[in-house]
């Protein structure tokens, strides 16, 4: 029998856990005509959230464009571009129209085993650069393009890159965005900064995490199909470890689903061991975040796990507030009501580990 369960890959339809509430104020504002920017930490379901509401927007093309790993703005050029032609069908079919849609008088190659361009533009080439940009408005077509992990833009810094989206993007009249990413202090920066050109240019959504009875109807629901009888305390402890965050959701219940397999029940005592399997295999992940900190940042980080204020870490106010600065920076830990970890299980660790 198949693990109903599904984590570190974007899931879809029955696999996917409720964000009807986010989704339904999301497409409304899509469908008005507004763009909008979605942030949230890693693993809260961002990206499957989106996929699944694109999926749903059936009078749009869609066009998803991951930005992860980008470093020049040739980079990001051959990911707009294939993008775009990928939504329509491939490039093959544009190809008598390619020198009208691409007006340019920078270097372009096509690359003819793959059927894809090759953008070599210098950042004196901004009338180029502006026509690129302009491509999906040459289609008499509705478009929904996602930019997933937008922060990364940041990375290209030979042109302000930033401000010739903007200044393209606002005139478009049958296209709208979905700016999403992961690192919030950077997104922030972007779209919320009333110096920079994306202020109020979309409607800014902070993914939160789920709801208690979401997580309980969705874990319950997936057991049951299975065969399998989970009591609501278990549910409540589940929601308790996790805090909500979908990843861990689906991690610590797919470790449970086996474990109960195995031992031909399901009760909560078995939760120390589902969570023990989730610890292990983010192990590395963890001491490579820890590994990096200073000492300073690890005193806070660990009178945090114990929830304990960070000012009763013997140092000095200063470099407490410094170490809090780099810490929310680094999308380690965040300020609500007071200062907490944002990662659930990374909690755990440090408090069992350090």
């Amino acid at each position: 029998m198949e693990n109903p369960f599904k984590f570190g890959m974007v899931v879809k339809n029955e696999d996917f856990c409720d964000r009807n509430k986010e989704m339904k104020e999301i497409s409304q504002a899509l469908r008005s005509g507004m763009s909008v920017s979605v942030i949230s930490p890693r693993r809260y379901g961002k990206t499957s959230m989106i996929i699944k509401l694109i999926d749903d927007l059936t009078e749009y093309r869609k066009v998803y464009i991951d930005l992860m790993g980008i470093t020049s703005l040739n980079d990001f050029l051959d990911k707009y571009v294939s993008s775009i032609f990928e939504s329509l069908g491939g490039i093959k079919k544009f190809l008598k129209d390619l020198n009208n849609l691409i007006k340019v008088r920078s270097n372009v190659a096509l690359d003819l085993g793959v059927l894809k361009l090759n953008f070599e533009m210098s950042s004196d080439s901004k009338q180029d650069i502006e026509s690129v940009i302009r491509l999906p408005e040459r289609f008499n077509e509705k478009f929904v393009i996602v930019l997933d992990e937008f922060q990364e833009i940041l990375n290209i810094t030979n042109v302000d890159i930033i401000a010739l989206l903007r200044k393209e993007f606002q005139f478009f009249q049958n296209v709208v965005f979905i700016f999403s990413g992961s690192k919030r202090s950077m997104m922030k920066r972007i779209f919320s900064n009333p110096q920079k050109p994306f202020y109020r240019f979309t409607q800014v959504y902070e993914l939160k995490n789920l709801s208690k009875d979401s997580v309980t109807n969705f874990v319950t629901q997936k057991f049951e199909k299975t065969g399998l009888t989970i009591e609501s305390d278990t549910c409540h402890e589940i929601y308790q470890i996790t805090s909500g965050q979908a990843y861990y959701v689906q991690a610590l219940c797919y470790h449970l689903w086996f474990l109960a397999h195995e031992k031909g029940k399901l009760n909560s005592e078995l939760l120390a061991d589902a969570l023990e399997r989730v610890m292990t295999s983010e192990k590395a992940a963890y001491e490579s975040i820890w590994d990096e900190l200073n000492p300073n940042q690890k005193k806070i980080l660990k009178a945090l796990s114990l929830d304990k204020s960070p000012y009763s870490v013997k140092m000095s106010a200063g470099s407490v507030k410094r170490s809090l600065e780099s810490l929310e920076k680094s999308d380690i830990i965040e300020k609500n009501a007071k200062y907490q970890i944002i990662d659930p299980i990374f909690k755990i660790w440090l408090m069992s580990n350090r």
